[in-house]
C-alpha cells in the first residue's frame, strides 16, 4: 500500500489509527489500518475529513459512517486505498473510528 499500513509495518508512533467499529479504549490494534501523520496531511485525507465532518480533530476520536466515507473518497483519491478495509468494517460494525495522534 502507498498510504496505509498494518501494525507490523509501523515505524514510530506518529500514526492515525482506523479502528473497526466504535472505539473500545484500546490502541495499536492488530486489525486496524494506520496512516502516518505527515502522509495523512500530504495526501489530502485530513482536509477531506474536515470538509465532510466539520468537528473532525486529528487529536481526538472520530466516528465515520458510510455516507461520510463516500464523500471523503470523492474528495481524496488516497482514501480509496483503505476502501476494502472500510467496507469490511461497515459490514461488521456499521462504522469505524479514526483515532488521532
Amino acid at each position: 500500500m502507498n498510504y496505509f499500513c498494518t501494525k507490523n509495518e509501523l515505524d514510530g508512533t506518529g500514526y492515525h489509527e482506523f479502528f473497526a467499529g466504535q472505539w473500545d479504549d484500546r490502541f495499536w490494534n492488530e486489525d486496524s489500518l494506520y496512516i502516518d501523520d505527515q502522509l495523512f496531511r500530504d495526501c489530502g485525507l485530513r482536509k477531506a475529513l474536515k470538509e465532510v465532518i466539520p468537528d473532525y480533530s486529528p487529536y481526538d476520536t472520530t466516528e465515520v459512517f458510510p455516507d461520510e466515507w463516500e464523500q471523503i473518497k470523492e474528495k481524496c483519491e488516497a482514501a480509496s486505498e483503505a476502501d476494502q478495509w472500510v467496507q469490511d468494517a461497515f459490514d461488521e460494525h456499521g462504522m469505524f473510528t479514526i483515532l488521532g495522534i
